[in-house]
């Protein structure tokens, strides 16, 4: 019951994933006026409001050639996606760009899409068009100082509340999307770690399925083991291209590479696929039409890689995913007619290949502009191609276990005939007991070798089950100082509640804000600004000193430091030594030495049924914020204030 339901969940998440972005993509109506992007406070990223202008040229004009151009011949497009297919040609992109009122100044943009060659953009502001900023990526070459080893990132400062204006003069290689993201920086971060995560994950499952089934192949020499490790290359190779990752870490100093990749790796993962069904279902054993067919695809995908140099690619990538499509429908209905003749093989196949197919169909809609094209998709793709290297691994273990049963009950015949001819044929007795011996040694060695299998298989699982610990780990804790996130504590906190109410223990909450921390960031940068608070993240681990004490980043100055069992004093005091350690200590940043002071408020109770965990964080925040009204650097409990009400 597991696999359907997984199967119903992965489509569920890819028809939202579909509505939502159809929702995205409602098309501004253009008009007179320039359309100009917002560019908003509070989200985790966002993507073009109203749209952008281009117009295509066949020379590479300048930029001040570019900005003289006469309305006429810029394009509205009200999106944050571009579809382009001319390689021949050079395309010029203008975003006008706002930030909102309580937006802050510094923006990373990135383009989610490796296969564009070279990208020259511009920052101008004012009606005079002044430069304030520019730079370029040129053969995939990513300039000193960028933020990611992914291209394409750009660091932005929209410096006023005034429309500003980015220019891209872009040339690609092959088919180029040009999919338009604002990050701030913090968002930006956050965004990278999540997703080298996913891809490392990603491609950690696709090399222990490699490896696994190459000392499978080494192991029993079955044809299926050797396809099914040619096909996890050829996609670990097509995801690659498609996600950037192999643009990032291994392609980025071979353009020449860069320039075919898309016609390269998807015939090549095509062709890993037939191969593979054409071995893992014995089609040359089904019969004369299954035989030929997957021969002529195979010879088909082989062409392809063959007309490359000779044939563009506004002729040859629509031709690849005309017969890619052809080839889904082919692999999608043969294993589908084998699963109704009762291949038990072709179960497997069916389910994986239709998981492959459906987020793949997905992918190549956002391509071609059917649905709006989002970097989501290629993940959503990612996922289907681990579901189904992780099925097919299944679907080959099965076989070789149905085949060993069979074996069994071969010798187990034999075995019967040799007692039946024993009892017929005295004279052959010494014969048939040299065969029981033989019989008796293949058996062993097959347990042996289904032994080291099975161990294999538990090694590869213990692997994936401590890097979805380490996942988990991460997932609750803050990256900047080490400490517990917001979403631990919160969970802690309500745990350490209903057992003090059980216990009829105390619980004190004590909440800390470092003071003025704007000024910091204003005085020494922001990286200053992350070194006092990882400096006051350390203070309190040391200051508070017992295990049971659960300290938390809540906010992005403030913390939260959690004491279970003291008395009320305790708290106070451990307080008050908290703000007197931060008011002696100094946070030393590129031979800055920083001081700072923390207002902090407090609250310790024996908690009742009634209390709650946001009632509890109310009377600390409460209590805090006196503390700052206090004139700052001062303790307060919330208990005094509840007296003086």
């Amino acid at each position: 019951m597991a696999l359907p339901k997984a199967l119903l969940s992965f489509f569920l998440y890819s028809l939202i994933l579909i509505c939502s972005a159809s929702a995205k993509s409602q098309s501004v109506t253009q008009n007179d006026s320039l359309q100009v992007n917002i560019l908003p406070a509070g989200q985790q990223h966002s993507h073009l409001s109203a749209g952008m202008y281009y117009f295509r040229v066949g020379t590479k004009l300048s930029l001040q050639q570019a900005i003289l151009r006469p309305p006429r011949p810029w394009v509205f497009r009200a999106n944050s996606s571009l579809h382009l297919t001319d390689e021949d040609q050079y395309t010029w992109i203008k975003m006008p760009l706002q930030r909102a009122n309580n937006a802050g100044e510094q923006w990373i943009m990135t383009i989610d899409w490796p296969l564009i060659r070279a990208i020259d953009w511009y920052h101008v502001t004012g009606e005079n068009n002044q430069l304030q900023a520019q730079g370029s990526f040129t053969n995939w070459q990513i300039p000193p100082g960028a933020p990611d080893e992914f291209p394409f990132a750009i660091e932005l400062k929209i410096e006023s509340h005034a429309t500003e204006t980015l220019y891209l003069r872009i040339q690609h290689s092959e088919k180029a999307l040009v999919p338009v993201t604002f990050w701030t920086p913090e968002t930006f971060a956050s965004h990278k770690l999540d997703r080298n995560w996913f891809l490392g994950l990603f491609y950690g499952v696709l090399l222990a399925m490699f490896a696994y089934n190459l000392s499978l192949f080494a192991f029993v020499q079955n044809r299926g083991f050797a396809s099914y490790c040619f096909y996890v290359l050829t996609m670990a190779a097509y995801t690659s291209v498609m996600n950037g990752s192999g643009v990032a870490w291994l392609w980025s100093a071979m353009p020449e590479f860069l320039d075919y990749a898309y016609r390269i790796t998807v015939p090549l993962a095509f062709l890993g696929a037939v191969v593979f069904i054409r071995d893992f279902l014995m089609l040359k054993k089904q019969g004369a039409f299954f035989d030929i067919t997957s021969q002529l695809a195979c010879a088909i995908w082989v062409l392809f890689l063959l007309l490359i140099p000779f044939v563009s690619p506004a002729v040859l990538i629509p031709a690849i995913e005309v017969f890619g499509f052809i080839n889904c429908v082919y692999g999608f209905t043969t294993s589908s007619y084998l699963w109704w003749k009762r291949d038990a093989s072709a179960k497997y196949l069916t389910l994986s290949w239709a998981i492959l197919i459906f987020s793949t169909v997905i992918l190549i809609m956002g391509l071609r502009d059917f649905i709006p094209y989002q970097i989501e998709l290629h993940y959503l793709q990612n996922v289907g191609v681990t579901i189904e290297v992780l099925l097919l691994s299944m679907a080959l273990a099965e076989r070789i276990n149905r085949e060993r049963q069979m074996r069994f009950e071969a010798q187990d015949m034999a075995l019967q005939m040799s007692k039946e001819a024993s009892k017929a044929k005295e004279s052959e007795v010494s014969a048939q007991e040299r065969l029981l011996g033989i019989e008796r040694r293949v058996k062993e060695e097959l347990s042996l070798k289904v032994h080291e299998q099975t161990r294999e298989l538990k090694v590869a699982m213990q692997k994936l089950q401590i890097m979805n610990k380490e996942l988990e780990r991460l997932s609750l804790t803050d990256a900047l100082t080490g400490l517990a996130n917001r979403r631990h504590f919160d969970d802690r906190l309500a745990d350490e509640i209903n057992r003090a109410t059980r216990n009829e223990t105390s619980l004190g909450l004590l909440m800390l804000d470092i003071d003025h921390f704007k000024q910091i960031n204003d005085t020494f940068g922001h990286p200053a600004g992350d070194k006092v608070i990882q400096t006051l993240s350390a203070l309190i681990q040391r200051v508070s000193g017992r295990a049971s004490d659960l300290p938390a980043r809540v906010g992005g100055e403030e913390f939260c430091l959690l004491v279970a069992g003291e008395t009320a004093s305790s708290v106070a005091q451990l307080a008050e030594n908290l703000r007197q350690t931060a008011q002696n200590e100094t946070a030393v940043h590129e031979n800055n030495h920083i001081n700072y002071t923390v207002s902090i408020g407090f609250t310790c109770i024996t908690p009742s049924q009634i209390i709650t965990a946001s009632s509890l964080m109310k009377q600390a925040d409460d209590a805090l914020y006196k503390a700052k009204r206090g004139g700052r650097n001062c303790v307060v409990n919330y208990a005094l204030i509840e007296a003086e009400n």
